[in-house]
């Protein structure tokens, strides 16, 4: 006797149906591809980020800030002296659309030996993420550049430099570290002159984070707790910031620092230094092109960056550029 089997796909009407190949092959690439995105971009968790559903800008207030010298004695009998804080606005319009597409051969796919769906979604997802990160390190380059005056208004302060020549002519990696720490505590110092508060952040590239792994303070484990040192090749914390290294950093880009070209070592910020607005975040499709026997594999976002606080970042500089 002949067994009947009862199929449960997705033909039949009342199961609990089953994803087809397609649905599950979407959920898997736009999953690896998100996964690896987040795990290679630096700069974007680190930074005011906004999510809206539609539109092409966003409007960000900027209010003044008050002063202890606008408050008055009050007289019995007289009016009250009223004060003013300018209010302006900084604008961040949504770039155009960026994306990164790749058809793979349906042929081609099932001959290797070796998977290749999960290569090609890292590669997307870092591929991405490495252009939001660099976008977003010459964003916080412009803001330090920035003028905190809008509308002829001083609402703001401005953005900040810190000079040292020795981070780049040093005579060795100690010698550079120790003068990128001098130019961390003065950068520090002259953004909390500027009343800037929050947590703020370093980040420069692997070579000069070598090079504060090197310097006198971890030489001589002037730390306090697991700070590192030049047994991990790490360091934390310096000055109370926390320490990050990345490969995206504009270190072509000459800084005029007083009319001289320097080189770019490091950024030095705060979240509110830049905003990054999210129309459309990261999304990945997969669709069948059965004229070409492949599979289309894109992944796509679109946001927008933009200065928010100038004072709130820092460019760290060391020799001519």
């Amino acid at each position: 006797m002949a067994l009947t089997v009862q199929n449960i796909g997705n033909n039949n009407a009342g199961t609990r149906g089953v994803p087809t190949d397609m649905e599950n092959s979407i959920q898997i690439y736009s999953g690896m591809v998100l996964t690896a995105f987040e795990r290679k971009t630096l700069f974007l968790n680190l930074v005011n980020t906004k999510t809206i559903q539609n539109g092409s800008s966003v409007q960000f207030p900027i209010i003044g800030q008050a002063a202890d010298t606008d408050t008055h004695t009050h007289v019995p009998g007289t009016e009250l002296t009223m004060s003013t804080i300018p209010v302006k606005e900084r604008i961040i319009n949504i770039d155009a659309l960026e994306y990164y597409a790749m058809a793979v051969d349906k042929f081609e796919e099932k001959v290797l030996h070796f998977e290749t769906r999960n290569e090609l979604a890292k590669q997307a997802g870092e591929a991405l993420a490495v252009k939001i990160d660099k976008k977003a390190a010459v964003t916080l380059v412009t803001a330090s550049q920035t003028s905190g005056t809008i509308g002829g208004a001083a609402i703001q302060a401005d953005g900040t430099e810190v000079n040292n020549d020795v981070i780049d002519s040093g005579a060795t990696p100690k010698a550079k570290g120790d003068a990128l720490i001098e130019a961390i505590f003065a950068a520090v110092a002259a953004m909390e002159a500027k009343d800037v508060t929050g947590e703020k952040y370093f980040v420069t590239t692997p070579l000069i984070y070598s090079y504060l792994a090197q310097s006198s303070a971890i030489d001589k484990d002037v730390t306090s707790g697991t700070n590192g040192g030049l047994d991990t090749g790490k360091v934390m914390d310096v000055a109370g910031i926390k320490i990050y290294k990345s490969n995206n950093l504009p270190t072509a880009t000459a800084i005029d620092v007083g009319g001289v070209n320097k080189k770019l070592k490091g950024l030095i910020f705060s979240s509110d230094a830049i905003g990054v607005v999210k129309l459309m975040d990261v999304t990945s499709e997969a669709n069948y092109i059965p004229e070409q026997l492949a599979t289309l594999l894109t992944s796509y976002y679109s946001y927008g960056m933009g200065v928010l606080k100038p004072s709130c970042s820092c460019v760290i500089t060391g020799g001519n550029a």
